[in-house]
Protein backbone atom coordinates (compact mmCIF):
# COMPACT_ATOMS: atom_id res chain seq x y z
CA UNK A 1 0.00 0.00 0.00
CA UNK A 2 1.33 3.40 -0.96
CA UNK A 3 2.03 5.77 1.90
CA UNK A 4 3.86 8.95 0.96
CA UNK A 5 2.99 10.73 4.21
CA UNK A 6 0.65 13.24 2.51
CA UNK A 7 -2.64 14.22 4.08
CA UNK A 8 -5.72 15.33 2.21
CA UNK A 9 -8.29 17.99 3.04
CA UNK A 10 -11.70 18.28 1.39
CA UNK A 11 -13.77 21.07 2.97
CA UNK A 12 -17.45 21.06 1.90
CA UNK A 13 -17.17 23.44 -1.07
CA UNK A 14 -14.02 21.84 -2.48
CA UNK A 15 -15.55 18.40 -1.94
CA UNK A 16 -18.78 19.30 -3.73
CA UNK A 17 -16.92 20.83 -6.65
CA UNK A 18 -14.64 17.81 -6.88
CA UNK A 19 -17.73 15.62 -7.32
CA UNK A 20 -19.00 18.08 -9.94
CA UNK A 21 -15.69 18.10 -11.85
CA UNK A 22 -15.64 14.30 -11.83
CA UNK A 23 -19.22 14.06 -13.10
CA UNK A 24 -19.01 16.59 -15.92
CA UNK A 25 -15.58 15.38 -17.08
CA UNK A 26 -16.94 11.86 -17.57
CA UNK A 27 -20.24 12.97 -19.10
CA UNK A 28 -18.50 15.25 -21.61
CA UNK A 29 -15.82 12.72 -22.60
CA UNK A 30 -15.12 12.69 -26.32
CA UNK A 31 -16.96 9.77 -27.87
CA UNK A 32 -19.09 9.42 -24.75
CA UNK A 33 -18.24 7.86 -21.38
CA UNK A 34 -17.80 4.14 -20.89
CA UNK A 35 -20.64 2.45 -18.95
CA UNK A 36 -18.66 2.34 -15.70
CA UNK A 37 -17.70 6.02 -16.04
CA UNK A 38 -21.34 6.87 -16.70
CA UNK A 39 -22.43 5.07 -13.55
CA UNK A 40 -19.99 6.97 -11.37
CA UNK A 41 -20.71 10.25 -13.15
CA UNK A 42 -24.37 9.92 -12.17
CA UNK A 43 -23.55 9.02 -8.56
CA UNK A 44 -21.03 11.87 -8.32
CA UNK A 45 -23.48 14.39 -9.76
CA UNK A 46 -26.05 13.45 -7.11
CA UNK A 47 -23.33 13.80 -4.46
CA UNK A 48 -22.29 17.17 -5.90
CA UNK A 49 -25.84 18.53 -5.68
CA UNK A 50 -26.29 17.47 -2.06
CA UNK A 51 -22.84 18.63 -0.96
CA UNK A 52 -22.94 22.02 -2.70
CA UNK A 53 -26.38 23.01 -1.41
CA UNK A 54 -25.35 22.07 2.12
CA UNK A 55 -21.99 23.82 1.71
CA UNK A 56 -23.85 27.09 1.13
CA UNK A 57 -25.92 26.49 4.26
CA UNK A 58 -22.78 25.77 6.25
CA UNK A 59 -21.22 29.02 5.06
CA UNK A 60 -24.04 30.78 6.90
CA UNK A 61 -24.62 28.50 9.89
CA UNK A 62 -23.23 24.95 10.24
CA UNK A 63 -26.23 23.85 12.30
CA UNK A 64 -28.52 24.35 9.28
CA UNK A 65 -26.95 21.26 7.73
CA UNK A 66 -28.27 19.12 10.58
CA UNK A 67 -31.63 17.39 10.29
CA UNK A 68 -32.47 18.97 13.65
CA UNK A 69 -30.50 22.24 13.91
CA UNK A 70 -31.42 22.64 17.58
CA UNK A 71 -29.34 19.55 18.40
CA UNK A 72 -26.17 20.95 16.82
CA UNK A 73 -22.94 19.94 18.50
CA UNK A 74 -19.67 21.27 17.10
CA UNK A 75 -17.59 18.24 18.09
CA UNK A 76 -20.05 15.84 16.47
CA UNK A 77 -20.26 18.10 13.45
CA UNK A 78 -16.50 18.01 12.93
CA UNK A 79 -16.41 14.23 13.26
CA UNK A 80 -19.44 13.72 10.97
CA UNK A 81 -21.40 12.02 13.75
CA UNK A 82 -24.82 13.44 12.89
CA UNK A 83 -27.73 13.15 10.45
CA UNK A 84 -27.79 15.85 7.79
CA UNK A 85 -30.69 17.18 5.74
CA UNK A 86 -31.30 16.03 2.18
CA UNK A 87 -31.37 18.02 -1.05
CA UNK A 88 -35.02 19.06 -0.83
CA UNK A 89 -34.70 20.29 2.75
CA UNK A 90 -31.43 22.08 2.00
CA UNK A 91 -33.11 23.98 -0.84
CA UNK A 92 -36.09 24.84 1.37
CA UNK A 93 -33.73 26.24 4.02
CA UNK A 94 -31.76 28.25 1.45
CA UNK A 95 -34.98 29.73 0.08
CA UNK A 96 -36.16 30.54 3.60
CA UNK A 97 -32.91 32.39 4.31
CA UNK A 98 -33.33 34.37 1.11
CA UNK A 99 -37.08 34.98 0.94
CA UNK A 100 -38.34 34.97 4.51
CA UNK A 101 -35.39 36.09 6.57
CA UNK A 102 -33.64 38.04 3.77
CA UNK A 103 -30.27 37.00 5.21
CA UNK A 104 -28.74 35.78 1.95
CA UNK A 105 -29.39 36.52 -1.72
CA UNK A 106 -30.05 33.86 -4.31
CA UNK A 107 -29.79 34.59 -8.01
CA UNK A 108 -30.26 30.97 -9.07
CA UNK A 109 -33.82 29.66 -9.01
CA UNK A 110 -33.96 26.76 -6.57
CA UNK A 111 -37.09 24.61 -6.39
CA UNK A 112 -37.25 21.73 -3.88
CA UNK A 113 -39.66 19.98 -6.28
CA UNK A 114 -37.34 20.42 -9.28
CA UNK A 115 -38.12 17.54 -11.66
CA UNK A 116 -34.55 17.24 -12.95
CA UNK A 117 -33.19 16.84 -9.41
CA UNK A 118 -35.90 14.31 -8.62
CA UNK A 119 -35.14 12.24 -11.70
CA UNK A 120 -31.43 12.36 -10.89
CA UNK A 121 -32.24 11.03 -7.43
CA UNK A 122 -34.34 8.27 -8.99
CA UNK A 123 -31.42 7.36 -11.26
CA UNK A 124 -29.10 7.21 -8.27
CA UNK A 125 -31.50 4.94 -6.38
CA UNK A 126 -31.84 2.57 -9.32
CA UNK A 127 -28.07 2.32 -9.65
CA UNK A 128 -27.58 1.70 -5.94
CA UNK A 129 -30.45 -0.70 -5.30
CA UNK A 130 -31.92 -2.24 -8.43
CA UNK A 131 -29.46 -2.15 -11.32
CA UNK A 132 -29.76 0.03 -14.36
CA UNK A 133 -29.87 0.06 -18.15
CA UNK A 134 -30.15 3.05 -20.47
CA UNK A 135 -28.42 4.72 -23.39
CA UNK A 136 -25.38 6.93 -22.88
CA UNK A 137 -26.89 9.84 -24.78
CA UNK A 138 -30.06 9.65 -22.65
CA UNK A 139 -28.10 10.06 -19.43
CA UNK A 140 -26.01 12.87 -20.92
CA UNK A 141 -29.16 14.78 -21.85
CA UNK A 142 -30.96 13.99 -18.59
CA UNK A 143 -28.09 15.19 -16.39
CA UNK A 144 -27.35 18.39 -18.35
CA UNK A 145 -30.08 20.50 -16.64
CA UNK A 146 -28.73 19.54 -13.19
CA UNK A 147 -25.16 20.36 -14.24
CA UNK A 148 -26.34 23.75 -15.51
CA UNK A 149 -28.32 24.44 -12.34
CA UNK A 150 -25.35 23.61 -10.09
CA UNK A 151 -22.96 25.64 -12.22
CA UNK A 152 -25.23 28.72 -12.04
CA UNK A 153 -25.79 28.23 -8.31
CA UNK A 154 -22.09 28.01 -7.48
CA UNK A 155 -21.15 30.82 -9.87
CA UNK A 156 -23.76 33.30 -8.62
CA UNK A 157 -24.53 32.26 -5.05
CA UNK A 158 -21.47 30.54 -3.64
CA UNK A 159 -18.18 31.70 -5.12
CA UNK A 160 -18.77 35.45 -4.49
CA UNK A 161 -18.86 34.67 -0.76
CA UNK A 162 -16.16 32.01 -0.62
CA UNK A 163 -12.86 33.69 -1.62
CA UNK A 164 -11.50 30.25 -2.47
CA UNK A 165 -8.95 30.08 -5.29
CA UNK A 166 -9.12 26.30 -5.48
CA UNK A 167 -12.87 26.54 -5.98
CA UNK A 168 -12.32 29.06 -8.78
CA UNK A 169 -9.92 26.67 -10.47
CA UNK A 170 -12.39 23.79 -10.17
CA UNK A 171 -15.15 25.94 -11.66
CA UNK A 172 -12.94 26.70 -14.66
CA UNK A 173 -12.72 22.95 -15.26
CA UNK A 174 -16.49 22.58 -14.96
CA UNK A 175 -17.08 25.52 -17.30
CA UNK A 176 -15.00 24.02 -20.09
CA UNK A 177 -16.45 20.52 -19.85
CA UNK A 178 -20.01 21.81 -19.49
CA UNK A 179 -19.66 23.69 -22.78
CA UNK A 180 -18.58 20.49 -24.55
CA UNK A 181 -21.63 18.63 -23.21
CA UNK A 182 -24.01 21.51 -23.97
CA UNK A 183 -22.69 21.74 -27.54
CA UNK A 184 -23.10 17.97 -28.00
CA UNK A 185 -26.75 18.00 -26.87
CA UNK A 186 -27.50 21.06 -29.03
CA UNK A 187 -25.89 19.42 -32.06
CA UNK A 188 -27.94 16.27 -31.58
CA UNK A 189 -31.15 18.30 -31.14
CA UNK A 190 -30.38 20.08 -34.40
CA UNK A 191 -29.74 16.79 -36.21
CA UNK A 192 -33.29 15.53 -35.47
CA UNK A 193 -35.11 18.82 -36.05
CA UNK A 194 -36.33 17.77 -39.52
CA UNK A 195 -37.89 14.61 -38.08
CA UNK A 196 -39.83 16.67 -35.53
CA UNK A 197 -40.91 19.44 -37.90
CA UNK A 198 -44.69 19.52 -38.35
CA UNK A 199 -45.28 17.22 -35.38
CA UNK A 200 -44.76 19.74 -32.58
CA UNK A 201 -48.21 19.25 -31.01
CA UNK A 202 -47.90 15.46 -30.95
CA UNK A 203 -44.31 15.27 -29.73
CA UNK A 204 -43.72 14.67 -26.03
CA UNK A 205 -40.67 14.37 -23.78
CA UNK A 206 -38.86 11.06 -23.53
CA UNK A 207 -39.01 9.39 -20.12
CA UNK A 208 -35.36 8.46 -20.43
CA UNK A 209 -33.51 11.51 -21.79
CA UNK A 210 -36.10 14.21 -21.07
CA UNK A 211 -35.92 15.64 -24.59
CA UNK A 212 -39.05 16.46 -26.60
CA UNK A 213 -38.35 13.83 -29.24
CA UNK A 214 -41.06 11.14 -29.06
CA UNK A 215 -43.44 11.68 -31.98
CA UNK A 216 -46.81 10.08 -31.28
CA UNK A 217 -48.46 10.35 -34.68
CA UNK A 218 -46.08 8.01 -36.47
CA UNK A 219 -48.32 4.98 -35.96
CA UNK A 220 -49.45 2.81 -33.07
CA UNK A 221 -46.37 0.58 -32.99
CA UNK A 222 -42.63 0.93 -32.55
CA UNK A 223 -42.65 4.33 -30.90
CA UNK A 224 -39.16 5.54 -30.09
CA UNK A 225 -37.26 8.63 -29.03
CA UNK A 226 -35.46 10.27 -31.93
CA UNK A 227 -32.92 11.81 -29.54
CA UNK A 228 -31.71 8.82 -27.52
CA UNK A 229 -33.28 5.86 -29.32
CA UNK A 230 -35.31 4.51 -26.40
CA UNK A 231 -37.99 2.12 -27.70
CA UNK A 232 -41.52 2.24 -26.25
CA UNK A 233 -43.36 -0.39 -28.29
CA UNK A 234 -47.01 0.24 -29.16
CA UNK A 235 -48.87 3.40 -28.30
CA UNK A 236 -50.81 1.70 -25.51
CA UNK A 237 -47.63 0.22 -24.05
CA UNK A 238 -45.99 3.64 -24.19
CA UNK A 239 -48.98 5.25 -22.47
CA UNK A 240 -48.56 3.02 -19.43
CA UNK A 241 -44.81 3.58 -19.30
CA UNK A 242 -45.22 7.36 -19.52
CA UNK A 243 -47.51 7.38 -16.49
CA UNK A 244 -45.14 5.13 -14.55
CA UNK A 245 -47.92 2.62 -13.91
CA UNK A 246 -48.55 -1.01 -14.77
CA UNK A 247 -51.75 -1.94 -16.58
CA UNK A 248 -52.17 -5.34 -14.92
CA UNK A 249 -51.62 -4.02 -11.38
CA UNK A 250 -53.82 -0.98 -11.94
CA UNK A 251 -56.79 -2.97 -13.25
CA UNK A 252 -56.34 -5.67 -10.59
CA UNK A 253 -56.51 -3.04 -7.86
CA UNK A 254 -59.75 -1.64 -9.26
CA UNK A 255 -58.26 1.21 -11.25
CA UNK A 256 -59.21 2.22 -14.75
CA UNK A 257 -57.44 2.12 -18.06
CA UNK A 258 -56.95 5.16 -20.26
CA UNK A 259 -59.70 6.99 -22.11
CA UNK A 260 -60.52 5.75 -25.60
CA UNK A 261 -59.56 7.74 -28.66
CA UNK A 262 -62.48 8.30 -31.09
CA UNK A 263 -60.03 8.57 -33.99
CA UNK A 264 -58.20 5.22 -33.66
CA UNK A 265 -60.15 3.39 -30.90
CA UNK A 266 -56.99 2.86 -28.83
CA UNK A 267 -57.32 3.20 -25.05
CA UNK A 268 -54.28 5.42 -24.89
CA UNK A 269 -55.18 9.05 -24.18
CA UNK A 270 -52.69 10.51 -21.68
CA UNK A 271 -52.27 13.97 -20.20
CA UNK A 272 -48.81 15.16 -21.25
CA UNK A 273 -46.97 18.28 -22.32
CA UNK A 274 -45.81 18.64 -25.89
CA UNK A 275 -43.10 20.37 -27.86
CA UNK A 276 -45.71 22.73 -29.26
CA UNK A 277 -47.22 23.48 -25.84
CA UNK A 278 -44.61 22.72 -23.13
CA UNK A 279 -46.24 24.86 -20.42
CA UNK A 280 -49.73 23.34 -20.36
CA UNK A 281 -51.23 19.85 -20.33
CA UNK A 282 -52.56 18.31 -23.54
CA UNK A 283 -54.77 15.25 -23.99
CA UNK A 284 -52.88 13.19 -26.56
CA UNK A 285 -53.62 9.73 -27.90
CA UNK A 286 -50.44 7.66 -27.84
CA UNK A 287 -51.92 5.42 -30.51
CA UNK A 288 -52.36 7.99 -33.28
CA UNK A 289 -51.24 11.36 -31.92
CA UNK A 290 -54.70 12.96 -31.95
CA UNK A 291 -54.97 16.00 -29.68
CA UNK A 292 -58.24 16.32 -27.75
CA UNK A 293 -59.64 19.09 -25.57
CA UNK A 294 -60.35 16.75 -22.69
CA UNK A 295 -62.09 13.59 -21.47
CA UNK A 296 -65.86 13.38 -21.61
CA UNK A 297 -67.34 12.54 -18.20
CA UNK A 298 -70.34 10.85 -19.87
CA UNK A 299 -68.80 8.45 -22.40
CA UNK A 300 -65.24 8.36 -21.09
CA UNK A 301 -63.68 9.10 -24.46
CA UNK A 302 -61.51 11.93 -25.63
CA UNK A 303 -63.32 14.69 -27.40
CA UNK A 304 -64.05 18.35 -27.96
CA UNK A 305 -65.59 19.42 -24.68
CA UNK A 306 -68.67 21.64 -24.61
CA UNK A 307 -68.11 24.65 -22.39
CA UNK A 308 -69.39 24.17 -18.81
CA UNK A 309 -70.90 20.78 -19.68
CA UNK A 310 -67.98 18.41 -18.98
CA UNK A 311 -69.07 16.32 -21.96
CA UNK A 312 -67.99 15.94 -25.56
CA UNK A 313 -69.95 17.52 -28.38
CA UNK A 314 -71.38 14.14 -29.47
CA UNK A 315 -72.80 13.38 -26.02
CA UNK A 316 -74.09 16.92 -25.74
CA UNK A 317 -76.00 16.64 -29.03
CA UNK A 318 -77.53 13.30 -28.01
CA UNK A 319 -78.70 14.69 -24.66
CA UNK A 320 -79.95 17.85 -26.34
CA UNK A 321 -81.96 15.86 -28.89
CA UNK A 322 -83.48 13.71 -26.12
CA UNK A 323 -84.38 16.68 -23.96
Amino acid sequence: MRDDGKDFHFPPLTNGLDFLVSAVTSLAAEGGPAPRELKYATLHLQSAAETLFKARLEMHKPELVWTKPTEYDEAKHQSGDFNSCGIKEAIKRLNALADEEEIIRLKATLDPANDDLKRLGDLRNRIMHFGWSDTIVAVQARTLPVLTLLFDFVHHDVLPYAADWEAERQMDEVRGQLKHLTDFVAQRQNSISDQLAGHEHSTTACRSCGQYAVVLDGGASDLECFFCGKAYGTGEEAAWEFTGEDRHSTIKQGGNGFATCPACAASAIVTVRTLGCPTADSYICFGCGSDWEGICEWCGSGGYIVLDADMCDDCYEIRYDNF
